[in-house]
């Protein structure tokens, strides 16, 4: 009987030594996390500004060049509707 109550014991001694374990190690889970927004923070900043030249330095050149090919056919039919409209008034 007293085997039994060992047993019984120890797994419950286990058990409190085992949920100390996982509380503390929440806790130093939580604090880190904390602790370490800042970095991140800091990753996401330097990402953000690595994006913004790429698309500055690769995208901006593309649009504009595609913006100038748009752009000239464009004049040429604003110019001729202005001939014609000027042509009739």
């Amino acid at each position: 009987m007293f085997e039994l109550f060992g047993l019984l014991a120890l797994i419950a001694v286990g058990a409190v030594i085992f949920g100390v374990i996982a509380i503390v190690g929440g806790l130093l889970k939580l604090v880190f996390k904390i602790a370490l927004i800042p970095l991140a923070l800091l990753f996401k900043g330097l990402g953000l500004l690595l994006a913004a030249l790429v698309v500055l330095f690769v995208v901006g050149p593309l649009v504009f060049g595609l913006g100038l090919v748009v752009l000239i056919p464009l004049l040429l039919l604003g110019g001729i509707i202005w001939a014609g409209f000027a042509l009739v008034t």
